[in-house]
């Protein structure tokens, strides 16, 4: 029985894996590192922090796999990546896991699939991981402080399809030239899917892959006709004297970021809150996505300065905190405007991710919000 040592314990991913190695299986979990025949890291931890080891060092995408024989949906790309999983299990009625929140390896259970969301971090140390439809959505520069440039970027996000065989599907963006040069040598089958709007490439990519797995448009139709959304990704918080406001904590990146603010008319309505940890992409697409649209941005976090200074062109407000952020959000607000919570940034400088952010904005919101 091959001994498993674990790096990040601490976090979600590594709880979830050491309750997993705790039952009687395949593996079994040791806590000395000299014992291990496998180092099984979370994917929040680069590899530069990785011991000088010997052993294979594998991702927890990559032992869940190992352990679970249900077919998977994996779901990777820039943005889109939350939505169109939930989508996904919803249409097939199974599990949504992955960094969408619940660890892939909690899933005991066989199911007919499995839906996966993925991320470059969890795909930089997988072996034999292969799914069965593998959905690229987008490709835009993110994550450069880890990957370096969008060549590396690019090169993590292209190990989803280094198991699959001419048996399984690659679902992917005929609209995005990097997802096309990324295909382009994929031995899987390749379904392409377009969408006239950004916002609505998660339901063509979910639809091309429901129909893999046997789903009908009828089907299909019902469940995207009764879909609400998921939770931070343009969430509608409510309406407070008729000031609009939206939580995208999810748009940790700037082209979230500029989807956001493109599903926005050309008003100058919008009070954008934005900044944290700086993933030092250029801000060039922002800046033009601002235009015509922005009232005043907030910006706060560790990525404030470079923002400010780069942003410089557009009227702003550097602020210490999101306390201080949402006050003067509705200080400045006025009927007909909109508060639009999109980050552009990570948030690990001031909470543990997104959602923790989005519902501390959230709760702001409630406290701070015009009452009548």
């Amino acid at each position: 029985m091959p001994k498993v040592a674990v790096l990040g314990k601490e976090g979600k991913t590594g709880q979830a894996v050491l309750a997993r190695l705790a039952k009687p299986g395949a593996y079994q979990y040791v806590e000395d590192l000299r014992e291990a025949d496998l180092l099984v890291v979370s994917p929040g931890i680069p590899p530069q922090k990785y011991p000088a080891v010997k052993i294979p060092i594998i991702s927890e995408i990559e032992l869940a796999y190992r352990l679970n024989p249900s077919p998977i949906i994996a779901v990777t790309g820039t943005n889109g990546k939350t939505t169109t999983t939930t989508l996904l299990a919803l249409l097939l009625d199974v599990p949504a896991v992955g960094n969408i929140g619940r660890p892939y390896i909690s899933v005991e259970k066989e199911y007919p699939y499995l839906a996966v969301e993925v991320s470059s971090y969890m795909l930089e140390n997988i072996v034999f991981f292969r799914p069965k439809i593998a959905v690229i959505l987008n490709l835009t520069a993110d994550h450069l402080e880890r990957h370096g440039d969008l060549a590396g970027y690019a090169a993590a996000k292209k190990r989803i399809l280094l198991n699959q065989t001419a048996e399984d599907y690659v679902v992917y963006n005929a609209k995005d030239k990097y997802v096309c040069a990324l295909v382009q040598t994929a031995s899987a089958q390749k379904v392409p899917f377009t969408a006239p709007q950004r916002l609505q490439e998660n339901f063509a990519a979910a639809r091309a892959a429901a129909r893999l797995c046997g789903q009908t448009d009828t089907r299909i139709d019902k469940v995207f006709a009764e879909f609400t959304g998921v939770e931070h990704r343009l969430e509608k918080v409510g309406v407070y004297g008729g000031i609009r406001v939206i939580n995208d904590s999810k748009g940790t990146n700037v082209d979230a970021t500029v989807a956001a603010l493109e599903s926005e008319p050309l008003q100058g309505h919008i009070i954008l809150l934005a900044g944290g940890r700086d993933k030092l992409t250029a801000l060039e697409p922002l800046a033009a996505a601002l235009r015509g649209r922005v009232k005043k941005l907030i910006l706060l976090g560790e990525a404030q300065a470079r923002f400010s200074r780069e942003l410089k062109d557009f009227p702003q407000i550097l602020v210490k905190d999101y306390a201080e952020a949402v006050r003067e959000s509705f200080r400045l607000a006025r009927s007909g405007d909109l508060i639009l919570l999109s980050p552009a940034c990570a948030s690990w400088d001031m909470f543990q991710d997104f959602a923790e952010r989005g519902r501390y904005f959230k709760e702001l919101v409630r406290k701070y919000a015009p009452q009548g």
